[in-house]
Protein backbone atom coordinates (compact mmCIF):
# COMPACT_ATOMS: atom_id res chain seq x y z
CA UNK A 1 0.00 0.00 0.00
CA UNK A 2 2.65 2.49 1.12
CA UNK A 3 5.67 2.20 -0.85
CA UNK A 4 7.57 5.65 -0.37
CA UNK A 5 7.24 7.14 3.00
CA UNK A 6 8.45 10.95 4.32
CA UNK A 7 9.34 10.78 8.06
CA UNK A 8 9.51 14.39 8.79
CA UNK A 9 12.13 16.06 12.09
CA UNK A 10 12.96 18.82 13.71
CA UNK A 11 14.75 16.71 15.76
CA UNK A 12 12.91 17.56 19.27
CA UNK A 13 11.58 14.87 21.30
CA UNK A 14 7.92 14.57 19.87
CA UNK A 15 9.43 14.46 16.78
CA UNK A 16 11.36 11.72 17.60
CA UNK A 17 8.35 9.72 18.07
CA UNK A 18 7.19 9.93 14.69
CA UNK A 19 10.49 8.96 13.21
CA UNK A 20 10.88 6.10 15.39
CA UNK A 21 7.26 5.17 14.47
CA UNK A 22 7.72 6.04 10.76
CA UNK A 23 10.87 3.86 10.55
CA UNK A 24 9.12 0.77 12.53
CA UNK A 25 6.37 1.02 9.88
CA UNK A 26 8.86 1.33 7.04
CA UNK A 27 10.49 -1.54 8.10
CA UNK A 28 7.15 -3.71 8.10
CA UNK A 29 5.75 -2.34 4.92
CA UNK A 30 9.72 -2.72 2.99
CA UNK A 31 8.96 0.30 1.99
CA UNK A 32 11.76 3.20 0.93
CA UNK A 33 12.40 5.89 3.38
CA UNK A 34 13.06 9.79 2.80
CA UNK A 35 13.72 11.75 6.16
CA UNK A 36 13.54 15.34 6.22
CA UNK A 37 14.37 18.45 7.86
CA UNK A 38 13.13 21.91 7.34
CA UNK A 39 15.91 24.80 8.79
CA UNK A 40 15.29 28.65 8.05
CA UNK A 41 16.94 30.23 5.86
CA UNK A 42 18.59 33.64 7.35
CA UNK A 43 16.20 36.68 7.15
CA UNK A 44 17.14 40.17 7.89
CA UNK A 45 17.16 41.21 11.66
CA UNK A 46 14.52 43.93 10.69
CA UNK A 47 16.68 45.66 14.13
CA UNK A 48 15.00 49.25 13.82
CA UNK A 49 18.01 52.05 11.96
CA UNK A 50 18.17 49.70 9.10
CA UNK A 51 20.95 47.48 10.47
CA UNK A 52 21.68 44.48 7.76
CA UNK A 53 24.02 41.43 8.98
CA UNK A 54 27.14 41.20 7.62
CA UNK A 55 28.00 38.48 4.67
CA UNK A 56 30.51 36.86 7.50
CA UNK A 57 27.45 37.12 9.91
CA UNK A 58 25.29 34.93 7.69
CA UNK A 59 28.00 32.63 6.56
CA UNK A 60 28.13 31.32 10.17
CA UNK A 61 24.12 30.98 10.51
CA UNK A 62 24.11 28.94 7.20
CA UNK A 63 26.66 26.66 8.58
CA UNK A 64 25.49 26.54 11.91
CA UNK A 65 21.84 25.55 10.27
CA UNK A 66 23.40 22.84 8.29
CA UNK A 67 25.39 21.34 10.55
CA UNK A 68 21.90 21.60 12.99
CA UNK A 69 20.37 19.53 10.52
CA UNK A 70 23.23 16.72 9.77
CA UNK A 71 23.17 16.13 13.57
CA UNK A 72 19.23 15.35 13.28
CA UNK A 73 19.63 13.25 10.01
CA UNK A 74 22.66 11.53 11.25
CA UNK A 75 20.75 10.08 14.58
CA UNK A 76 18.13 9.13 12.36
CA UNK A 77 20.45 7.26 9.84
CA UNK A 78 21.49 5.44 12.89
CA UNK A 79 18.28 4.50 14.16
CA UNK A 80 17.63 3.49 10.65
CA UNK A 81 20.45 1.42 10.52
CA UNK A 82 19.52 -0.08 13.80
CA UNK A 83 16.99 -1.19 12.06
CA UNK A 84 18.46 -2.73 8.67
CA UNK A 85 17.05 0.14 6.67
CA UNK A 86 18.34 2.77 4.56
CA UNK A 87 17.00 6.50 4.25
CA UNK A 88 17.35 9.04 2.15
CA UNK A 89 18.32 12.25 4.07
CA UNK A 90 16.88 15.22 3.27
CA UNK A 91 17.79 19.19 4.28
CA UNK A 92 15.42 21.94 2.87
CA UNK A 93 16.49 25.59 3.53
CA UNK A 94 12.91 27.01 4.05
CA UNK A 95 10.85 30.00 5.65
CA UNK A 96 7.89 27.26 5.67
CA UNK A 97 8.14 24.14 6.77
CA UNK A 98 4.52 22.84 5.67
CA UNK A 99 4.95 24.23 2.24
CA UNK A 100 8.45 22.53 2.07
CA UNK A 101 6.91 19.01 3.31
CA UNK A 102 3.80 19.14 0.77
CA UNK A 103 6.28 20.14 -1.89
CA UNK A 104 9.00 17.39 -1.67
CA UNK A 105 6.14 14.96 -1.03
CA UNK A 106 4.95 15.55 -4.25
CA UNK A 107 8.34 15.84 -6.12
CA UNK A 108 8.70 12.46 -4.12
CA UNK A 109 5.62 10.23 -5.27
CA UNK A 110 5.54 10.37 -1.25
CA UNK A 111 3.04 7.53 -0.43
CA UNK A 112 2.73 8.68 3.00
CA UNK A 113 4.23 11.71 5.35
CA UNK A 114 4.43 10.75 8.81
CA UNK A 115 5.08 12.85 11.37
CA UNK A 116 4.95 14.14 14.66
CA UNK A 117 1.59 15.99 16.76
CA UNK A 118 3.81 18.61 17.04
CA UNK A 119 7.65 20.03 17.44
CA UNK A 120 9.55 22.74 18.42
CA UNK A 121 7.42 25.93 17.85
CA UNK A 122 5.76 26.93 21.27
CA UNK A 123 1.91 26.91 22.87
CA UNK A 124 0.50 27.82 20.44
CA UNK A 125 1.25 24.34 18.69
CA UNK A 126 0.59 22.21 21.77
CA UNK A 127 -2.52 20.66 21.12
CA UNK A 128 -1.54 20.11 17.24
CA UNK A 129 1.34 21.61 15.72
CA UNK A 130 1.60 24.38 13.46
CA UNK A 131 3.40 22.65 10.55
CA UNK A 132 1.37 19.33 11.22
CA UNK A 133 -1.64 21.37 10.84
CA UNK A 134 -1.25 22.78 7.89
CA UNK A 135 0.47 19.66 5.68
CA UNK A 136 -2.69 17.69 6.97
CA UNK A 137 -5.44 20.74 5.92
CA UNK A 138 -3.22 22.04 2.63
CA UNK A 139 -1.09 18.67 1.53
CA UNK A 140 -2.87 16.36 -1.13
CA UNK A 141 -1.36 13.10 0.38
CA UNK A 142 -1.78 11.28 3.47
CA UNK A 143 -0.20 12.04 6.89
CA UNK A 144 0.43 9.77 9.71
CA UNK A 145 0.60 12.20 12.69
CA UNK A 146 2.40 10.13 15.92
CA UNK A 147 1.27 11.99 19.08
Amino acid sequence: MYKQLLITTDGSEFAERGVTHGLKLAKALGAKVTVMTVTAPYSASGLPGGWIDTPAFIEVYEKERTEFAQKILDKVQAQAQELGLTIEPLHVSAMHAAEAIIEKSQELNIDLIVMASHGRRGLKSFIIGSQTNEVLTRGHIPVLVVR
